[in-house]
């Protein structure tokens, strides 16, 4: 019985350690803090970090992360002590920093942020000391992430379990595309080969090698296949419908 009481104990005090103060809740402002970055492609980044009665919770918006087609849409986590602690220093650091920085790069960010009825705009490639958005998104969602990571394998895993096996292709024929629309059919490498016709075989123990090949994280699912890029259209037991990409 006493071992139990230490151990409730152990936990209680564990899950107190990193509640947030009742001054510095009620001192809090919300904070909206839009991000953008890139050259030739633009990434766009949204977050809100709001007080909610007696909590302080942080809202990612923006981008959607993906595993295959699904997505998780918008993020929600409470704050504890040690993140509002990463969120007052990432605030502190903007300020310090101010409008422009150097441009150094083709990719630039930019910064819109606002709190206290205050905005802070930031633009250039600044020196954050490891303190920018992607820290501060990558530390507060961590646990999100997590869960991403582990979606994505298992697509990963079932894309590659699907594919097992030997297949003739219809779509390629003596070499030509004639359409981008491909259709696997499953077969047995014992069956005679159709005329013309590629014939494909996954192997089971070359699965690792299969998912280094996945791009399974921008809404859809592509594979590449010999030296070729594929959207996977859609999987049934028998039959595997692919979208010639380039």
């Amino acid at each position: 019985m006493r071992n139990h009481l230490i151990i409730l104990f152990l936990i209680l005090t564990s899950c107190n350690s990193d509640k947030i103060d009742k001054t510095k809740l009620n001192d809090f402002s919300d904070i909206e803090i839009r991000f953008r970055t890139g050259d030739e492609r633009i990434e766009f980044y949204s977050m809100d970090i709001i007080k909610s009665g007696e909590k302080i919770k942080a809202i990612k918006k923006s981008p959607f992360y993906y595993y295959g087609s699904g997505t998780d849409s918008t993020w929600v986590t409470e704050i504890g002590k040690s993140d509002l602690k990463l969120i007052t220093e990432f605030i502190d650091k903007a300020k310090s920093i101010k409008d422009t920085c150097s441009l150094n790069s083709s990719s630039i960010d930019y910064y819109d942020i606002k709190t206290s009825g205050k905005e802070i705009k930031i633009v250039g490639n600044c020196q954050w000391n490891g303190i920018d958005y992607d820290s501060l998104e990558s530390k507060i969602f961590k646990h999100k992430f997590v869960e991403l990571r582990k979606k994505r394998k298992i697509v990963a895993d079932s894309l590659a379990k699907s594919f097992n096996g030997t297949w003739d292709v219809s779509g390629w024929e003596n070499g030509v595309l004639k359409n981008r629309n491909l259709v696997l059919t499953r077969t047995t490498k014992s069956k005679p080969k159709i005329n013309g016709f590629y014939r494909w075989t996954f192997e089971t123990e070359n699965e690792s090698d299969f998912k280094k090949e996945l791009d399974i994280d921008e809404g859809s699912t592509l594979i590449e296949i010999k030296g070729s890029m594929y959207k996977v259209l859609n999987i049934q037991t028998d039959k595997i419908e692919l979208k010639y990409l380039w």
